[in-house]
């Protein structure tokens, strides 16, 4: 019922699962296997465990993260480019050796 289950170490790893899901299978990859979908359902998770557990945003608080917004961005930026930068090397050094 749930086989799906064992390809979702392969997304988080940001692997193409097509491949390996089409020689298992015979069949094209499904929708729920996309990384876009565990995405979606990952911040849908999110979202519903902020409600639940009571996350509530006051004035105050969204008055902060639009006076910090650039801050956030050019950090998720950055960090966005280090992730980048970091896997590029260990890519490199897997074929290097």
């Amino acid at each position: 019922m749930f086989k799906f289950l064992k390809y979702l170490p392969l997304i988080g790893k940001f692997d193409d699962i097509s491949v390996a899901y089409k020689e298992e299978t015979g069949k094209d990859r499904p929708a729920y296997l996309s990384r876009r979908f565990v995405g979606a359902i990952v911040a849908l998770t999110g979202a519903t465990l902020a409600v639940i557990f009571g996350v509530t945003l006051d004035a105050n608080m969204i008055e902060e993260v639009t006076k910090n917004i650039e801050t956030m961005v050019s950090a998720g930026i950055t960090l966005y480019g280090i992730v980048l930068a970091v896997y590029g090397l260990l890519k490199k050094k897997k074929e290097v050796k």
